[in-house]
């Protein structure tokens, strides 16, 4: 399924979770300052969500009401396209009328409504921007409430109101139902929910297209945590948003039927250009750009390259850097380059980046970028990521970035990782850094790790310390590995760190790893169906095995995979074997697919064997297409076996991409919009008179953005064609993100008409694709 695509430079991210809480009856959870870190790294990570790093904010963690407010209603009025906003943290119930409030880090149980955001709030900033689409994901206890009390079509809802909701393109994706909390599960670094949110997003999936959409995110969530026995996710907004693309899937291949990705994706480079020149036309380009906040960008871009390939630029270009950021006229914004320029910078130019650092007079914008600094280089130069540490006025923060020092240390130098930690005052920060330097001494230095989880006083923390022994010993030393985890007495953490050990031995012995899941499975089967942690690691430990003996014994993994009697689990397990093994044994495959009752994780892999069978058995995959009942994958196997046999049989091609359109045609309109545009995306590779056609045959409504997909796809290859479509354009948004994919698709082999191409577009915008230009001529080192 093709889905959506966003543009990047015209949405905003906001980010919000506390790990750490004043009130001591609201449990610190440290693994939300993963989840906020990690996601906002996914979703910038330009092979993946593309998002500009300035409009990807994570709120600081101590940040109050007022703060989040603040970010959240800048951003609402900002956004024109995606506003995306992500809570991770506790949410709490008020006293009489049950609404949900988000915890900050000040919040106090018994002060609700002046210590919380309540989401009341947030749903009305959310409303109130004109985004074209707006996304709520909460990861937090009770988050179903957002949908059970103000949001879902329960029996007590105001369907007008709901009704308003989706016409706005509002989407709401909720860890938990209304009564369940949400969890954290022992090992893992993130939250369970958004654990495997990130897995997906960082992983793709082989049933998803080009984009992985917030309905593929809904789906592959709602069948693993069922397999996991984890509370389900909760969704509203289906009709609207269900097929907005988010980030690229990985897993996609990029092929011809692709959809056209977000506006930072860089076309194949050009074999032999020389990198020099590309520099020197990417630092003119840069300094075309009337606005500073984007020259400051382009031109930083351009000093990263140079850093690679050619360093004697570097200093000349960094002073650039910092005359343009001087330029700007928002404080907050200048702040916002400099970080951004700071911390690309700090790992080779660490002198440099430490002083743009203390140039910035916002105490709190110039602690976050001495910190960013510190950790940059931190495994390299230690001592000076102590000294900066120590130079941070916040206390938080410097003890943060002292713990980052300790564990980058720990694995080379343990006794200067525990004098580092042993500077630590905040007790439960002490003895996160002592459990994290633990963690990173596990697999080269077993014992000593041993050793300090005997003197953590806090029992989770020194379990789960033994627990990362194991699984770093298990594969050279199972013994060593079962006998320290019978050690430990939690018994959730005891199954997640067998688990663990199960899977580390899958590959070497699986004899021996079979045996320890199926222990695990034999009280599982009898007494623990309703509880979701021995669900969860259970799981792992199957489908880690059964996916590993897959390859030399395919029996054998199916019957790993119905060991346990719970159903979901088993059809679960069963089709991550199939998904491995479709490309090799498709038979196999297919008839483990409907051998699965579960409809979506049959068609699921049912589409992975078309996709694998598709450029050797043509009619084979089409058949298979032919069975799908879900639409929108149907429509995504016929357009990779379109692509597969284009240049042997294009007639069959033709035809498949004609069964494909009259498909995605009965789509409502945003389904529509995304499929055709996948259709006619893959006829343009080998067929772009038919790819007009295709455009041009479609409603008003979907035309002009299909015929933006196909200017693209023709660009590189016939950018004289490109340009002729983009002027069929007259949607000045669609237009300018035509001429701004054929500008990138240029840039290489003739930049001054990929620079002629973005001064014809408006002040705004121009400077945005001029940038992205520069992304283009700047390679960056791999």
């Amino acid at each position: 399924m093709t889905e959506r695509v966003i543009d990047p430079a015209r949405s905003r991210i906001v980010l919000v979770g506390p790990a750490y809480y004043e009130d001591p009856q609201l449990e610190n959870v440290p693994a939300i300052a993963n989840n906020i870190s990690d996601l906002a790294q996914v979703l910038t990570d330009e092979r993946l969500g593309g998002f500009n790093p300035f409009h990807c904010i994570a709120v600081p963690s101590a940040a109050g009401v007022a703060q989040v407010g603040d970010v959240l209603v800048r951003a609402a009025e900002e956004a024109e396209d995606l506003l995306l906003f992500y809570y991770s943290g506790h949410g709490l119930l008020g006293p009489r009328r049950r609404e949900l409030y988000l915890s900050l880090a000040a919040t106090r149980h018994n002060q609700l409504a002046f210590t919380a955001v309540p989401f009341e709030a947030v749903r009305d900033a959310c409303l109130q921007s004109r985004a074209t689409s707006r996304v709520v994901i909460l990861d937090s206890c009770y988050s179903g409430r957002a949908i059970g009390d103000t949001l879902a079509s329960d029996d007590e809802l105001d369907e007008a109101v709901l009704g308003e909701i989706e016409v706005s393109g509002a989407y709401t994706l909720t860890s938990s139902p209304a009564n369940r909390a949400a969890l954290v599960l022992p090992g893992e670094r993130h939250t369970a929910f958004t654990e495997r949110l990130l897995a997906m997003l960082s992983a793709g999936s082989p049933a998803a297209g080009t984009m992985i959409s917030l309905g593929d995110i809904y789906r592959h969530l709602h069948t693993q945590l069922r397999a996991e026995g984890l509370p389900l996710p909760q969704r509203c907004g289906v009709n609207n948003a269900d097929l907005l693309g988010l980030v690229r899937n990985v897993q996609s291949g990029h092929g011809p039927g692709d959809a056209p990705t977000a506006d930072t994706t860089e076309p194949e480079r050009v074999a032999g250009t020389d990198v020099a020149q590309r520099l020197t036309h990417a630092e003119r380009i840069a300094n075309t750009i009337g606005d500073g906040l984007w020259r400051t960008r382009a031109l930083a871009q351009v000093a990263l390259a140079a850093n690679a390939f050619d360093p004697g630029r570097v200093g000349h270009l960094i002073d650039q850097v910092e005359q343009a950021a001087g330029t700007i006229a928002n404080e907050d914004y200048r702040w916002q380059a400099l970080r951004a320029v700071a911390k690309a910078l700090a790992a080779s130019h660490p002198d440099r980046a430490e002083h743009i650092a203390n140039t910035i007079t916002d105490k709190y914008t110039r602690n976050g970028v001495l910190a960013a600094v510190a950790r940059a280089v931190a495994a390299g130069h230690p001592d000076r990521a102590e000294r900066i540490a120590n130079t941070i006025t916040d206390k938080y923060t410097s003890e943060g970035v002292l713990a980052a020092v300790a564990r980058a240390v720990a694995a080379d130098d343990p006794d200067r990782a525990e004098r580092i930690v042993n500077t630590i005052t905040d007790k439960y920060r002490k003895l996160d850094a002592l459990s994290a330097v633990a963690r990173a001494l596990a697999a080269g230095h077993p014992d000593r790790a041993e050793h300090i989880a005997d003197t953590i006083t806090d029992k989770s923390l020194s379990e789960g310390v033994l627990a990362a022994v194991a699984r770093a010993v298990a594969a050279d030393d199972p013994d060593r590995a079962e006998r320290i985890v019978n050690t430990i007495t939690d018994k959730y953490r005891k199954l997640d760190a067998l688990s663990a050990v199960a899977r580390a031995l899958a590959a070497g012995h699986p004899d021996r790893a079979e045996h320890i899941a199926n222990e695990m499975a034999r009280p599982y089967n009898r007494w623990f169906a309703f509880l979701s942690v021995e669900t969860t690691t259970l799981a792992k430990a199957l489908s880690a095995v059964a996916v590993t003996v897959a390859a030399d014994d395919l029996d054998r993994a199916e019957r790993i995979a119905r060991s346990t009697s719970n159903k979901s689990l088993s059809e679960g397990v069963l089709a991550a074997v199939a998904m491995a093994v479709a490309a090799d044994d498709p038979d196999r495959a297919e008839h483990i697919a409907n051998t699965i009752t579960d409809e979506s994780l049959s068609e699921g892999v049912l589409a992975a064997v078309a996709m694998a069978v598709a450029a050797g058995h043509p009619d084979r995959a089409e058949h298979i297409a032919n069975t799908i009942t879900d639409k929108y994958t149907q429509v995504t196997v016929l357009i990779a076996v379109a692509s597969a046999v284009a240049d042997g049989d294009p007639e069959h091609a033709a035809s498949l991409i004609g069964q494909a359109e009259q498909t995605a045609s009965m789509f409502r309109l945003q389904a529509r919009t995304a499929a055709l545009t996948a259709v006619a995306t893959a006829a343009a590779a080998f067929d772009p008179d038919r790819a007009e056609h295709i455009a041009h045959a479609a409603k008003k409504s979907t035309k002009e953005s299909v015929l933006l997909a196909v200017a693209a796809a023709v660009a590189a290859d016939d950018p004289d064609r490109a340009e002729r479509i983009a002027n069929t354009i007259t949607d000045e948004y669609f237009h300018g993100k035509a001429l701004a994919r054929i500008a990138r698709a240029v840039a290489v082999a003739d930049p001054d008409r990929a620079r002629r191409i973005a001064h014809r577009v408006p002040s705004q915008a121009k400077a945005e694709i001029l940038h992205s230009v520069v992304l283009v001529l700047a390679p960056r080192q791999r």
